[in-house]
């Protein structure tokens, strides 16, 4: 888990001639609700490893994303893709998340849809949590994630700080401590990894922000049991609202 999302990837999945479908379905379900106030971005990044859940999925290599991400009020539905930089693997993700806001408190519930190319198969994982602003730098978030494939799940307690240092740039902290149930991996319940990040988005060219961003785990017995150890990536992006 992440700032904000995803994925488990340890091992390579096997495409699926449903996607196209899914995504036909995903462009063409916002479009009647224009007047309604639809919201969305493009979202591209570079990662120099591909990092989740502490544990290095792709040996070393970088990683790109995009994404595209579409709401109307309390819902929103998003596609996003992954491909290792020099090499085969690829991964596709479509979603659908309802996040109503409820005074200082904003749960979500999701759905996430993921394919792994090009071996192994196509896994469906629940979401659900909540955040609340404690001031007006730090906030506090709870994830968890079920995945259906593994039959385990992931939680994250995380602590924000978020700081305009000027009009246009903003840095925010994050301390996260996770807890592996079955998810990662099956040898092992318990504490997971502990990650550090910091990231600087920059927003003088609006409605585009540009960010960087460093992150750090500290690997935990889940982790040194699978075989892993100490982690660290960085990442740059940028974003487009519309």
């Amino acid at each position: 888990m992440s700032l904000k999302r995803p994925p488990k990837r340890q091992c390579l999945k096997r495409p699926s001639s449903q996607f196209p479908k899914l995504l036909s379905l995903l462009l063409c379900f916002p479009f009647p609700a224009l007047a309604a106030g639809l919201q969305g971005n493009v979202h591209t990044q570079w990662h120099s490893r591909y990092i989740s859940e502490g544990r290095d999925n792709l040996d070393g290599a970088s990683f790109y994303t995009a994404s595209l991400d579409l709401s109307v009020t309390d819902l929103s539905t998003g596609v996003w893709q992954g491909w290792e930089e020099s090499g085969p693997y690829r991964e596709n993700n479509l979603y659908v998340e309802y996040a109503p806001l409820m005074g200082d408190w904003e749960p979500y519930v999701n759905l996430t849809y993921l394919q792994f190319h090009p071996d192994d198969p196509d896994d469906l994982e629940a979401g659900v949590g909540v955040s609340r602003q404690l001031t007006r730098i730090f906030s506090v978030a709870l994830d968890g994630t079920w995945s259906k494939q593994a039959e385990g799940s992931f939680y994250g307690l995380s602590l924000f700080a978020e700081k305009d240092l000027t009009d246009t740039l903003n840095t925010t902290l994050r301390l996260t401590q996770t807890y592996d149930h079955g998810y990662a991996s099956e040898a092992y319940n318990g504490l997971n990894n502990s990650e550090a990040g910091i990231r600087f988005s920059w927003n003088r060219l609006k409605p585009v922000m540009l960010h960087a961003g460093w992150q750090y785990s500290w690997a935990g017995e889940d982790v040194r049991r699978s075989g892993g150890a100490d982690e660290h990536w960085g990442e740059i992006g940028l974003m487009a609202y519309f």
